[in-house]
């Protein structure tokens, strides 16, 4: 609800602080005396773009701060919160004019873009006047009334609120697809290699201990060769050592038959032909084992190439080959846990869509029947402001229900159709309505729609005009019973309508020294008089014309 609209150095206001109410607030006063200066002002407040022009003669700047109390518009929150602003339940918007340079605006002290300040205006009050009504002709809005009169807000902001979630996991299905698909790419390189070192089994000092056999088994017949020299020499040729030694032994034995002392030396020499000839078995057995390991050159050499070439390959030594192994298995692991990911954010998209699809089948459908019914009861209201007669049609157009269909306001769009005259064909209310029509029809509108959702403000510029007498005061009480269950500010030029105000703002032109000035002013039951009493005759205002209006008012209320 606006609470007060501050204005200052704005055209021909001054400084003026204008307080209002709830219900229904009318503004009057004569023509010039800056009534459309007031609606711009909160225009301007809202983020309409400032012409410099507006500021006042001989002023730096203009200002203009409005004040509103939103803790009854709780269901504005989400969409504050969304557009990075934070919540609180008192709002102070404020717009600088400067006669030269760029306007700047403020949302409860923090700079802001006017663009931003726009995009939010529409939500806290609707600016209605002859010369359009845009928020009855966009397709969004036209829904949001729709879910207003159906009682469908909650479902609405539901899908919407579902709709942000499928977004954010359709970014984030995408992001996991790149990656899947960047792992799906690796994956087969990557288990390659695995498997490349994998049977490899390399051992740290394997290639070093392969190396040392390669170059004994490459020599093995010069080794085999020399072991059986060196047996013979030992033992099997005519003039071996162990046939000498034996000789040796046998002319010993001779000499201590002869002399016992020497059976020591017999005995030695005894010792020395058994070591003799086992050393000669050994050799005979190393120079047959030499000739069985000749057969695994080929295999030690298969094993070394194997092991340089993956040195080569890799620019690695072993041991950095092992460690390299499981860094692969890590990597391989990190794959796999990218490929995890892309499922599970598949499936939590596919769940979210279906729950999405699921609320918005049932949102449609509860939209059609609450449009149905919206047209007969707009229908009645527009007979009650002097178009008996018209026709209006809320459609909603659904798309197929598929995931691919899902918008932020579910399956639907909607459009407003119009028709003033029997017998015409309805069409979309931008191209059929006059300006009167279409503020009329936003009035019908909100009053079929609006009960309960208290704390809205809404902005009639001249709703009157084109229509006098008993119409007029059906107008008044129209708007009268809108500012029952929103806050409802009406410039009007009319007594009819003026005489079912709850607050009565007068706006009044003084010329001093040369300088206009405007002043807004509540007024007083008997204030309220006289200015009705004013608008029915003119200048002077008769002893008639206050009992007329004293009539108008009590009529107004009832009495």
């Amino acid at each position: 609800m606006l609470i007060e609209l501050s204005v200052r150095n704005l055209a021909i206001f001054e400084d003026v602080r204008v307080p209002f109410a709830p219900g229904l607030n009318v503004v009057t006063g004569e023509t010039g005396s800056g009534k459309s200066i007031l609606v711009e002002a909160i225009r301007l407040a809202l983020g309409e773009k400032a012409d410099p022009v507006a500021v006042r003669t001989g002023e730096a700047e203009a200002e203009v701060t409005a004040l509103f109390d939103l803790s009854r518009r709780v269901e504005l929150r989400e969409s504050w919160e969304e557009a990075g602003f934070p919540w609180e339940d008192e709002l102070v918007l404020r717009r600088v004019i400067p006669a030269s340079g760029r306007a700047r605006a403020y949302f409860n002290g923090r700079p802001v873009a006017q663009s931003a300040l726009a995009e939010l205006a529409p939500q806290l009050v609707e600016m209605v006047s002859q010369h359009g009504v845009p928020f009855l002709l966009s397709r969004a809005a036209a829904l949001a009334v729709i879910d207003e009169f159906s009682g469908t807000v909650p479902q609405a902001q539901e899908a919407r609120r579902a709709y942000r979630r499928v977004g954010a996991l359709r970014r984030q299905a995408d992001e996991a697809a790149a990656r899947g698909g960047s792992a799906r790419a690796q994956i087969e390189s990557l288990d390659y290699r695995i498997a490349e070192l994998s049977r490899a089994a390399l051992v740290p000092g394997e290639e070093e201990e392969l190396a040392a056999a390669h170059a004994v088994l490459r020599n093995a017949s010069k080794v085999q060769a020399a072991l059986r020299d060196a047996e013979e020499a030992l033992s099997s040729s005519e003039h071996s050592a162990a046939s000498t030694l034996s000789y040796a032994v046998t002319r010993a034995r001779e000499a201590s038959g002869v002399d016992p002392r020497l059976g020591e030396l017999v005995e030695r020499l005894r010792s020395l032909h058994s070591e003799l000839q086992e050393l000669a078995r050994d050799l005979v057995s190393r120079a047959a084992r030499v000739t069985v390991e000749a057969d695994r050159r080929e295999q030690i050499e298969e094993r070394l190439s194997e092991i340089r070439r993956l040195k080569r390959k890799y620019a690695k030594e072993t041991p950095e080959l092992i460690a390299h192994l499981d860094e692969l298995r890590a990597e391989r692991g990190s794959l796999d846990a990218a490929l995890e990911e892309e499922r599970r954010v598949r499936d939590a998209l596919r769940v979210e869509e279906e729950g999405c699809l699921a609320g918005a089948v049932a949102l449609c459908e509860r939209r059609k029947k609450g449009a149905e019914k919206m047209a007969a009861a707009v229908e009645k209201e527009l007979s009650r402001v002097a178009l008996a007669g018209a026709r209006f049609r809320a459609v909603v157009e659904s798309r197929a229900p598929a995931a691919d269909s899902l918008s932020a306001s579910g399956l639907d769009e909607a459009e407003l159709l119009f028709c003033a005259n029997p017998g015409q064909d309805l069409r979309p209310l931008s191209q059929t309505a006059s300006g009167g029509e279409l503020s009329r029809v936003m009035l019908a509108l909100r009053n079929a729609s609006s009960r309960g959702r208290t704390g809205r403000t809404m902005v009639f510029d001249e709703i009157d005009t084109g229509i006098g007498g008993r119409v007029a005061e059906r107008v008044g009480a129209r708007l009268k019973d809108l500012g029952g269950s929103a806050q409802v500010v009406c410039v009007t030029h009319l007594p009819q309508v003026a005489a079912f105000a709850d607050s009565h703002l007068l706006v009044a032109k003084a010329t001093g020294k040369g300088i206009v000035t405007t002043s807004v002013k509540p007024l007083s039951k008997q204030d309220r008089i006289v200015e009705l009493a004013r608008m029915i005759s003119g200048t002077e205002v008769t002893g008639e014309a206050r009992a007329h209006a004293r009539e108008l008012i009590e009529r107004a209320a009832g009495g």
